[in-house]
């Protein structure tokens, strides 16, 4: 069993050192199984994962292997068990497209781009801000294609470069669409017109109040003169003495008649 576990391991660890590319630009993994028993014959299992890179339609050539997908790893994966005599070996290849470049085309796609959005962006407010991000984006865009250019000869740090240039790329959608967006907003309001607008509409509500002020003291003016011409007639104005009532009118007409009885009884009297 210990001589078994040997095996796989040596397999697994040429699998990870063997890396050859070919005149087509496609890999080829090299791996090899063996049999460290020196007596007995046996049944030597294979397994190796793929980059997660890698599908089924970018295979090219894997000879007998069977091919099976680990949705816990999320990569496929190649196996085969290998009927081997007394340390015996054999070599395994996999020759898979090269996957781990981005296209040409596409890094010559975004320069385009973004040196046109960056024209359009020439007048306007925003240029500073269009020139920052179309330096950051042509560096990172320099960096992918100088380490695609200079290959790496280890097959981990390929691969290593790609997923790394691969978070460049994304950096660089990034950056070229804010650069949009700064296009979409040139298109719009500019933010001098958009300040001149907030100062017209500062301005237009001071003097609405201004004027809306100036009638409500006109306003209260009028009320206190109508007031004062009120309050003026009405102070000269004396009230008339009123009527005497009934019942003290007939008890006076009393009063004179008691006091002529009196003077005729005087004269009468005198007269005697």
């Amino acid at each position: 069993m210990k001589a078994l576990r040997y095996g796989i391991a040596l397999v697994f660890l040429l699998l990870n050192l063997a890396v050859a590319f070919d005149a087509m630009a496609n890999i080829v993994v090299r791996a090899a199984v063996v049999n460290p028993s020196e007596t007995q014959s046996r049944k030597v299992p294979f397994k190796s994962y793929l980059p997660k890179e890698v599908k089924p339609e970018n295979i090219v050539d894997m000879g007998d292997l069977n091919i099976a997908y680990d949705p816990k790893e999320s990569a496929y994966y190649v196996y085969k068990d290998f009927d081997l005599a007394p340390r015996e070996s054999v070599l395994v290849e996999i020759e898979m497209e090269d996957v781990w470049k981005i296209p040409a085309e596409e890094l010559s796609s975004i320069r385009t781009e973004v040196d046109k959005v960056t024209k359009l962006l020439e007048n306007t407010d925003y240029r500073e801000r269009a020139k920052y991000l179309k330096e950051s984006i042509l560096q990172k865009l320099d960096h992918i294609e100088r380490t695609q250019t200079v290959v790496n000869s280890s097959p981990g740090g390929y691969i290593s470069d790609y997923r790394e240039n691969l978070k460049l790329l994304d950096e660089v959608k990034t950056d070229l669409q804010s650069a949009k967006t700064l296009m979409v907003e040139a298109k719009g309001f500019s933010p001098m017109l958009t300040w001149k607008l907030i100062v017209g509409v500062v301005a237009f509500l001071g003097i609405l109040g201004l004027i809306f002020f100036v009638i409500w003291l006109r306003q209260i003016k009028t009320m206190s003169n109508l007031t004062e011409d009120f309050k003026a007639p009405s102070q000269d104005m004396q009230p008339e003495p009123l009527a005497p009532e009934k019942g003290e009118q007939w008890q006076g007409e009393e009063e004179k008649k008691s006091d002529l009885s009196d003077i005729e009884q005087r004269l009468k009297q005198e007269k005697k």
